[in-house]
């Protein structure tokens, strides 16, 4: 198989594929003019550290609910409720003229979060319920595919068409999104399995057992919250390199995101290469992650730079390839909502807290030091997970999660 093949096969899944690509591209648009609305209105960079946070808290509180949700109720009635809900917020921040206004743009942050949180878990759980248990990995690799092209299409031009038709449209359009992905999903038809929605309303008591009584969902909850604290730090590395290490500016920032676009979108077309030996994979991929970190500390100009990020993401996308389709084999399709939704608290709260503290660190150490400390990470986290998975009996895990009652 591979993805051409797959992609034709699972046409059901490709309404969720579009639908991720259309909110992706919105989201971004909006993300980039809520950001520079915030900075006319306000010229406080306070202002913007508060949105921020604002958007870190709805993942805390309702990440682990939208999970359950998703195990429990339709998932596409969810995905479509919150899609529609989100619309009136995503249009809010047209309203906002003086600095007076500016808190509609924190309720409107702040619910678009909270309707991400409860979105993302439902998102995830619904790709092993519509694609075929064979085809996980390519389906998985076209996720990455989405990605890529969500940074290169919505980083490359949020900023464009605010310039050019001002800070309102980027907000219509982001409307316009939700809209457009809901005539998309109503168009899904996700299995019903009312055999495994019955098994989890019955275990819907017991999620800590469930965690704490698996060796393999600790594993996975481990890297869940140590991968973003080092991709926290790198993601405000990377605007850096491009504004003050290289002097390239607001050109320089867009042709880094174009690159981290383009790694994810390449990493996709090596899912033939990856059937097997997914926890190797794993290991290997992120320690060449971080060998990248490593790399860019030292590159002497902007091209090898782009080229060096262009490999991060490359690797990156290929760890993230193997680990998701592992993480859909193992755990039940009954728990993947609450597990997912799990892991989107603590990685998200992680990648805030990272980012938080990116400032500080590059007052304490050279963009370059900090890089480099950030790929020492990426390894030293290789070396965590590798002594992990060698203590997990994945065959023997899959089994007693399927096939208990906790």
């Amino acid at each position: 198989m591979t993805n051409w093949s797959v992609w034709k096969q699972e046409e059901n899944y490709q309404k969720l594929f579009w639908s991720g690509i259309v909110n992706g591209i919105g989201n971004r648009f909006s993300q980039v003019a809520i950001l520079t609305l915030l900075y006319q209105v306000t010229g406080s960079g306070v202002a913007i550290g508060l949105l921020f946070a604002i958007r870190m808290a709805p993942f805390l509180l309702l990440a682990p609910v939208g999970g359950m949700l998703a195990d429990r109720f339709s998932k596409k009635k969810i995905l479509i409720t919150i899609d529609l809900l989100r619309i009136p917020f995503a249009l809010s921040p047209i309203l906002v003229q003086k600095p007076e206004h500016v808190w509609i743009v924190y309720v409107g942050a702040f619910f678009l979060a909270a309707g991400e949180a409860l979105y993302a878990p439902t998102r995830m759980s619904s790709i092993p319920a519509l694609v075929k248990h064979d085809r996980l990995l390519y389906v998985n690799a076209i996720e990455q595919i989405m990605v890529g092209v969500v940074l290169v299409v919505g980083s490359s031009t949020g900023g464009v068409i605010s310039y050019l038709f001002g800070l309102d449209v980027p907000f219509i359009l982001d409307s316009l999104t939700f809209f457009v992905s809901v005539l998309l999903l109503l168009q899904l038809k996700i299995p019903d399995s009312k055999n495994e929605t019955t098994q989890a309303l019955k275990e819907g008591q017991s999620t800590w057992k469930f965690v704490i009584g698996s060796s393999a969902i600790i594993t996975f909850i481990i890297i869940s919250l140590t991968m973003p604290l080092a991709n926290g730090i790198d993601n405000v590395l990377m605007s850096v390199y491009a504004l003050e290490i290289f002097k390239m500016g607001d050109i320089g920032v867009g042709l880094i995101y174009a690159s981290l676009g383009l790694g994810f979108i390449l990493s996709s077309f090596f899912s033939n290469m990856l059937k097997r030996k997914l926890v190797p994979l794993i290991v290997i991929f992120i320690a060449l992650e971080g060998s990248g970190h490593i790399l860019l500390s030292i590159v002497p100009n902007f091209g090898i730079a782009l080229l060096t990020v262009l490999f991060i993401t490359f690797v990156g996308g290929i760890s993230n390839i193997c680990l998701s389709t592992l993480i859909m084999k193992i755990i039940p399709k009954s728990k993947q909502g609450t597990f997912f939704g799990l892991t989107e608290m603590i990685s998200n709260t992680a990648l805030g807290i990272s980012m938080g503290a990116a400032g500080f660190l590059l007052e304490a150490f050279q963009p370059r030091t900090l890089s480099l400390l950030v790929g020492i990470t990426y390894v030293f986290f290789t070396v965590l997970y590798a002594l992990l998975f060698l203590k997990v009996d994945l065959i023997k895990e899959k089994r007693k999660l399927t096939g208990r009652r906790v």
